[in-house]
């Protein structure tokens, strides 16, 4: 046995819902190896399952890079609590006064680091754009924690908060957490935020439906 090493980490899942299981306000991932490290809330677009025993692609992504980074409890929220499997439908939210108080609530925490990954769809739809400016309102006193991804070569700079499914598809490995700057987050249209090498990859199908479906339906945890 001398000649092998052993490895052990223990991660803890814990998912917080409403009681119909309608809705998802948390996602935490725990790493309970005995050091206390850092702790970060990512904030993405919307929840798209309630098996915690399910790891989707994008939750991969998320621990994949960011526990690497010495963060060992993982808080993943959104601007929506609604569980949509297939695609948010913001129009379809009848209250998401629920969802806001809890993020609230999750902020007064006092994680070292605050990562916006909503993504760069719905640039233009109203509801999705008066929650960003809400979360923007309950983010003014913690803009000193509030980050977003970039790769390390500087390829998507002109992105803000890039999702992580965009980030772990483009440039897996490659991630770097980077100071948020909110006076550059304006509605725009895609065509003006997403790469054209992002817009060649996701086919004729999302270039017939201005080049957002595919990126849509991804923008899910």
């Amino acid at each position: 046995m001398e000649r092998y090493t052993t490895n052990t980490m223990t991660i803890e899942r814990k998912g917080i819902f409403d009681r119909n299981r309608k809705k998802r306000f948390e996602l935490t991932f725990t790493c309970k190896d005995g050091k206390q490290k850092k702790s970060i809330l990512v904030i993405g677009l919307n929840p798209a399952s309630e098996d915690i025993s399910i790891i989707d692609t994008t939750t991969t992504f998320i621990l994949n890079n960011l526990i690497p980074m010495g963060y060992t409890t993982i808080t993943i929220c959104n601007l929506y609590g609604e569980l949509f499997k297939q695609r948010l439908k913001p129009s379809e939210v009848p209250n998401n006064t629920e969802n806001r108080k809890y993020l609230e609530e999750a902020l007064k925490r006092g994680f070292d680091t605050i990562l916006l990954g909503y993504g760069n769809t719905f640039l233009t739809n109203k509801f999705v754009k008066e929650e960003k400016a809400y979360l923007r309102k309950l983010l003014s006193g913690y803009k000193d924690k509030v980050v977003d991804i970039v790769d390390d070569k500087g390829e998507y700079e002109k992105l803000t908060a890039i999702h992580p499914l965009m980030a772990g598809r483009y440039f897996p490995g490659r991630w770097k957490l980077r100071s948020f700057v909110f006076e550059k987050e304006k509605a725009k249209t895609s065509d003006e935020k997403i790469p054209d090498s992002m817009k060649k990859a996701d086919g004729e199908k999302c270039r017939k439906k201005q080049q957002r479906p595919e990126m849509e339906s991804s923008q899910r945890k």
